[in-house]
């Protein structure tokens, strides 16, 4: 993918709002709050109209939604970058930044790291759509219960696989595989907290993966909190690298 916004118009087919609209070239979309990128305005190109018009169109459309407004803004972090001007735009008006700062990972398929054999009695499952084992193991943002628009949002690229590693009956760690565009892309990825650091993660992760080889996608995407250095090392590890950073700029109240 030659440029952030190339990649962001492919990504934003693997995980949808349950309401999408255009203003220009600006991707609008909504499902009921449930997730930063569904409940986010995504920047692409021209609004069509200036800036602060479209801020305040914006601003409107997510308001009459009941949803603070929320622009995602992709960058390399580098001055004079599209993302890093718009970024200063919102920042002087006061549009606070919402959340730790996510970095993109991007990898080759098949992976150079093959999956290792899971230990006797647990076994790789994968379905079309997310059991209630599998969602009750997914705690987005630390919640206990999902809302029902998760399940939409879960389901909303042309394809999706949910993965799971199970001894018996217990959901050990979980990931959800979506193809779109021509690329793969990885989300969901927990580990249950009795089971980490015993390379579940990379397990799951490497799973994914090779079912993602099997469809056709040559390349493969994921993100992870900028801080989270664990995750970073294993993801590097598995033949990840790092391309772009986003984060959320939410209007002030």
């Amino acid at each position: 993918m030659e440029t952030i916004t190339g990649f962001e118009r492919m990504a934003a087919a693997h995980w949808r709002g349950t309401e999408e609209q255009w203003l220009g070239e600006w991707l609008l979309r909504a499902a009921e709050g449930f997730t930063g990128r569904a409940n986010s305005a995504l920047p692409l190109g021209d609004p069509g109209m200036p800036l602060d018009e479209a801020i305040t169109a914006v601003t409107r459309w997510y308001r009459a939604r009941a949803l603070p407004p929320m622009i995602a803004v992709p960058t390399r972090g580098e001055a004079g970058s599209c993302g890093q001007d718009l970024d200063y735009h919102l920042s002087e008006r006061r549009w606070l930044t919402r959340d730790a700062p996510a970095l993109v990972m991007l990898a080759g398929l098949p992976l150079r790291v093959p999956l290792d054999r899971l230990p006797q009695g647990r076994a790789v499952k994968a379905t079309p759509v997310p059991d209630d084992a599998w969602a009750a193991r997914y705690h987005y943002r630390g919640q206990d219960h999902l809302p029902p628009v998760a399940r939409k949002v879960l389901t909303s690229a042309a394809e999706q696989s949910f993965l799971s590693i199970r001894d018996g009956d217990e959901v050990l760690a979980i990931a959800r595989l979506s193809i779109a565009n021509g690329w793969a892309g990885i989300t969901a990825v927990e580990v249950s907290p009795a089971h980490r650091r015993q390379g579940l993660g990379a397990a799951i992760t490497a799973a994914a993966c090779l079912k993602a080889a099997r469809r056709g996608p040559r390349n493969v995407f994921l993100q992870v909190e900028v801080g989270n250095a664990p995750a970073r090392a294993l993801y590097e590890r598995l033949g990840f690298r790092s391309s772009h950073r986003f984060h959320y700029r939410v209007a002030p109240e």
